[in-house]
C-alpha cells in the first residue's frame, strides 16, 4: 500500500517541485520530485493578483450557496417521494430514466441566457446543477428505512411536514447528507465550464477558470470579445510559465485537498447507509 500511496503522489510532488524551482532549472527540464534553486516568485506574483482573490472569493461563496440550496432541494424532493402517493413508482421511474438523457448545450444556454436571463449571473452557475435525481433517490432510499412510527408519533403530537422532516428526518440521515453535500461542494469548486459560457465578466470567474487561463497559456490570447484576452499575472523576468501554471495548480487545489481527509469518513458511511434499500 506504501508503494502504490508513493506512486500515485509521485505527481503532486512533481507539480510542487516545479512550482517553487528557479526559472533556469524549469526551462532545463532538470525538475524531478525535488525542487532545484528555490524560489517562490510564482506564488507571489499570483497572491497578489486581485483577479486571483476574487476568484477565490466567488468560489468560496458559489460552493456555499449551491450546497446549501442543493440539500435542501433534494432533501425536500426525497422526503415528499418517500410518501405513499398514487402512481409513485411511476414518477420515480420517469426520474430515473430523465438522468439519462440530456438536451445538449444550446437549449441550455438559450434557457439560461434568453429564458431566464441569467447572463452574467451568478445564479446561472447555480440553477442548473441544483436538482440531482441520483442524490434524490440515495436519500429516499434512507428515509424510507427511517420507522414510520416516529413521524407517525411526532404528527399526532402536533408536528407538521416541516418539522418532521427537519427534527426527525434530517438528523437521522445525517451521514447521507454530509457525504452528498460533499459531492455537491466539490463538483461546484470545480465549476469552470458555466462561467465560460454565461458570461463575459472576469470579476465572475472562479478559481478553476482562473486556473485554466494559466495552465492553457499563461498569456494566451483569446478572441476579443473574450474575458480572458487580458494577461492574467504580470511578467516576471525570473519565473518561467511553468512556474505559474503549477503554482495555480497547487494554489486551486489545496483547499480542497486539505478539507477533504477531516470528511472522507462521510463518503463511504452516508453513500452505504443510503444505498440499502434501493
Amino acid at each position: 500500500m506504501a508503494v502504490v500511496a508513493f506512486i500515485i503522489i509521485i505527481p503532486f510532488m512533481h507539480i510542487v517541485s516545479i512550482s517553487v524551482s528557479s526559472k533556469e532549472a524549469v526551462t532545463s527540464l532538470s525538475v524531478n520530485i525535488f525542487p532545484k534553486g528555490f524560489n517562490l516568485g510564482a506564488y507571489q506574483e499570483i497572491l497578489k493578483q486581485g483577479l486571483f482573490i476574487r476568484s477565490l472569493i466567488n468560489t468560496v461563496g458559489l460552493t456555499a450557496v449551491a450546497t446549501i440550496l442543493s440539500l435542501i432541494v433534494n432533501i425536500m424532493a426525497a422526503y415528499s417521494f418517500s410518501k405513499t402517493f398514487y402512481a409513485k413508482k411511476l414518477i420515480i421511474y420517469a426520474f430515473v430514466i430523465c438522468m439519462y438523457f440530456s438536451g445538449g448545450l444550446i437549449p441550455s444556454y438559450i434557457l439560461v441566457t434568453k429564458w431566464l436571463h441569467l447572463y452574467n449571473s451568478y445564479l446561472a452557475f447555480i440553477l442548473p446543477g441544483l436538482v440531482n435525481v441520483f442524490y434524490i433517490i440515495v436519500l429516499r432510499s434512507q428515509i424510507e428505512s427511517i420507522p414510520a412510527s416516529l413521524s407517525e408519533a411526532a404528527i399526532i403530537d402536533g408536528a407538521n411536514e416541516f418539522q418532521v422532516m427537519f427534527r426527525i428526518v434530517v438528523p437521522a440521515i445525517s451521514a447521507s447528507i454530509a457525504a452528498i453535500g460533499m459531492f455537491i461542494a466539490l463538483a461546484m469548486w470545480n465549476v469552470w465550464f458555466p462561467v465560460m459560457i454565461y458570461s463575459n465578466k472576469r470579476e465572475l470567474w472562479t478559481l478553476q477558470y482562473f486556473l485554466r487561463a494559466i495552465v492553457f497559456d499563461k498569456f494566451m490570447e483569446f478572441m476579443p470579445t473574450s474575458t480572458s484576452s487580458v494577461k492574467v499575472v504580470s511578467d516576471a523576468e525570473d519565473i518561467n510559465p511553468q512556474n505559474f501554471q503549477m503554482a495555480a495548480i497547487i494554489l486551486v487545489a489545496l483547499p480542497i485537498v486539505s478539507v477533504y481527509p477531516f470528511v472522507q469518513k462521510y463518503f463511504v458511511k452516508g453513500i452505504l447507509a443510503g444505498s440499502v434499500k434501493g
